[in-house]
Order: C-alpha cells, then sequence, then structure tokens
C-alpha cells in the first residue's frame, strides 16, 4: 500500500512538471509495515500545510494544528529546501482536504512550538507518517520522548536511501 501511494504521488508530481528522481537501484526488500492501533481516534484533514503539518478538524478543537512525529521533510516558502515542495505535494495527495483519517499520539503531545505531535493512519490502516520517510520525502527522526515506531521509520529511511528514493536521489 505504501509503495501504491508513493508511486501514484510521484506520477502526479510528474505531471504537474515535476521531475521524479531517478531511482539508483530496486530492491526486493519490502517497506516495514505498522499496524493502525485500536485506540486511533479519527480526524478530518483540513489543510496540508507542508510535508510534515497538517490542520485537521477533531472534536475538541476544529482547527487542530498537527506535526508529524518521527519525521521531518524539506523546508517550504521562503526558506525552501531542495525536495520541500515535493514533500508536500506528496503529502496533500495522501491527504486530500476533507479526508478521514485516525490519529495516535505518543509519549509527548506537543511539540516547541505547541503543534500537536501525532502519527497518522488513513482510512484503510496505513500509516502516513511511515508512507512519507519510505517515499524518501522524509527522514526519520526522533521527536523528544516519541520514539513508539522509530525502527520502522530508521528502516524505512534505510531502505529509501538505498534505492536513492525521493530527496535521497534529488538533492
Amino acid at each position: 500500500m505504501v509503495r501504491v501511494a508513493a508511486l501514484a504521488a510521484l506520477a502526479a508530481l510528474t505531471l504537474t512538471g515535476c521531475a521524479a528522481p531517478e531511482v539508483a537501484a530496486e530492491t526486493d526488500a519490502a517497506p516495514p509495515a505498522i499496524a493502525m492501533p485500536a485506540a486511533a481516534t479519527p480526524a478530518t484533514v483540513n489543510y496540508v500545510h507542508d510535508g510534515d503539518t497538517v490542520f485537521l478538524t477533531v472534536p475538541s478543537d476544529a482547527n487542530l494544528k498537527v506535526r508529524l512525529t518521527g519525521i521531518d521533510t524539506p523546508e517550504v516558502g521562503e526558506n525552501l529546501e531542495c525536495y520541500g515542495d515535493e514533500a508536500t505535494a506528496l503529502l496533500r495527495s495522501l491527504l486530500p482536504e476533507g479526508t478521514r483519517v485516525y490519529i495516535q499520539p505518543d509519549r509527548e503531545p506537543l511539540d516547541q512550538y505547541g503543534r500537536s505531535l501525532l502519527y497518522l493512519f488513513t482510512a484503510d490502516g496505513a500509516s502516513v507518517n511511515l508512507a512519507m520517510v519510505a517515499s524518501g520525502a522524509a527522514e526519520a527522526v526522533r521527536i523528544g520522548q516519541n520514539d513508539a515506531y522509530w525502527e520502522e521509520f530508521s528502516a524505512a529511511e534505510s531502505l529509501a536511501q538505498s534505492t536513492a528514493a525521493g530527496t535521497w536521489g534529488a538533492c
């Protein structure tokens, strides 16, 4: 599922004039998977700000600012970094406005800017955070004590690097 979503997003980038990077080598290694926790709660996507920040509607907040925990994507806007726009486009393709997602916190609920730190899952249970790393649009990072999926994110990053996926092949 992650690979299909990533390939669809790369195809969309190509159709909109953004060239997809060449993949250096194909591998038979499967990206890791993360099962959606039973305790994950529903939310609705309002807007994707960049490759790792979204705004969601949840029962307690009509416009909750969320930082996807465990990942970091290149900057956009005035501080544009290589692959920042592509990472944002990928997340927007995975999470169109109005999409129902499921959210799960880790140990530390907020980052230094007051954003909620959450793992996001699609309606079919796929990890959005993991998909971003597996596609090469994001790096795996530890944010505070939030490391529930550190091993999976690290493995996905290694696979993305070895195949020159996303930023690893473009930058």
